[in-house]
């Protein structure tokens, strides 16, 4: 892959520490000050806030390459640029103090776990959420909650809470296989008190901040942005893996031809697999963008397409992976090694529930 958004410098530095900031279960200070720098978690903010306001293809570009990079800051970019999308949902003012520092990043969850009581210019607030990615490094949090009725009659709704990190507390329970690097912790408020101004619903847009990006369906919008962070993890993947092989070849003694030959006919076809991937998921995505571009929507048909072939991206990737990994060797078992580092970090990211996908299933 040639880097855009990287130097070969910083790759460089930054994949001789991703084993320390696995085992210390967060980027590097310096990672995150240059993704501030590199404005990587603004890719989806408005000029007028700071922000590149960047178009979905490229922006993917960016996840991908610093999936390739690496896993963990490719993770944590990919859900701190995210929460951009939530700019034109949030009271004007609000946003504009939460969005305008530079560092500013999200950090939350969409799953409505914790609930809110009415009370006078706002909502008492308590509640957890799981797998909050960057939660250490977040400036402000999102968490959906449900909000209690003072009518008996009445069901309850859901909206999205912002919360201020002094307003929360971070229980470090990240303990997954992979993407150790990113700080997905649970985060929790206790009788928290929010104004109804820091509350927002993705069902009511201020008309503010406006951007063709933001009519873009947002699960569609998690969908292929999590596509991206897997064709990076799975690039990287196999240029790990070629790099072994190579080194496998001139090892003493070297392998018998059989398995030399093998070895290197499981790679070439994983290559091809993976340029039929990735273009295949370019071309629906670039579809559905300039779709978005001349229609200002997209239509249904278009939007179940890519959201079904970033799922299937998911999945044949990770199908790739586990093709190739068996023929690595004893070394590829050792979690110490970089190349089970990657095929961890890359299982993890297709665990991601917005990839789960049921076709083929009999």
């Amino acid at each position: 892959m040639m880097a855009q958004y990287w130097s070969e410098e910083q790759i460089g530095r930054i994949r001789a520490r991703s084993l320390e900031m696995e085992r210390a279960g967060a980027v590097d200070p310096e990672w995150l000050q240059q993704m501030v720098h590199k404005k990587m978690f603004k890719l989806f903010v408005p000029v007028e806030l700071g922000g590149t306001m960047t178009a979905l293809p490229e922006a993917l570009k960016v996840f991908e390459e610093t999936a390739w990079v690496d896993g963990g800051l490719g993770w944590t970019v990919t859900i701190g640029a995210g929460g951009g999308f939530f700019v034109p949902f949030m009271e004007p003012a609000i946003c504009s103090h939460q969005f305008l520092p530079d560092d500013a990043v999200i950090a939350g969850s969409g799953q409505p776990t914790g609930r809110a009581v009415p009370a006078a210019g706002g909502y008492r607030v308590s509640g957890s959420w799981k797998y909050c990615s960057g939660a250490h490094h977040a400036t402000m949090f999102t968490a959906n909650v449900w909000i209690e009725s003072t009518n008996p009659t009445d069901e309850p709704s859901i909206r999205a809470c912002i919360f201020q990190p002094e307003q929360v507390k971070i229980v470090e329970d990240w303990d997954a296989f992979g993407m150790k690097a990113t700080g997905s912790h649970t985060i929790v408020v206790e009788e928290v008190f929010v104004p109804e101004e820091r509350t927002f619903s993705l069902a009511h847009t201020y008309s503010d901040y406006d951007h063709p990006l933001y009519h873009y369906p947002f699960a569609l919008f998690a969908e292929v942005s999590f596509a991206a962070l897997c064709l990076g993890v799975g690039r990287h993947f196999l240029d790990e893996a070629h790099l072994m092989v190579a080194d496998k070849l001139e090892s003493f003694p070297p392998p018998s031809p059989e398995r030399a030959a093998g070895m290197s006919k499981v790679l070439e076809r994983a290559e091809a697999q993976f340029e039929e991937i990735q273009g295949c998921f370019y071309e629906q995505v670039n579809l559905s963008w300039q779709e978005l571009m001349d229609r200002g929507e997209l239509d249904s048909p278009r939007a179940d397409e890519v959201s079904r072939k970033a799922k299937l991206t998911a999945k044949a990737i990770r199908e790739m992976a586990d093709g190739v990994f068996p023929y690595m060797g004893l070394l590829a078992i050792m979690e110490s090694h970089r190349m089970n580092q990657i095929w961890r970090d890359l299982q993890t990211a297709c665990q991601h529930s917005s990839l789960l996908i049921f076709e083929g299933i009999v």
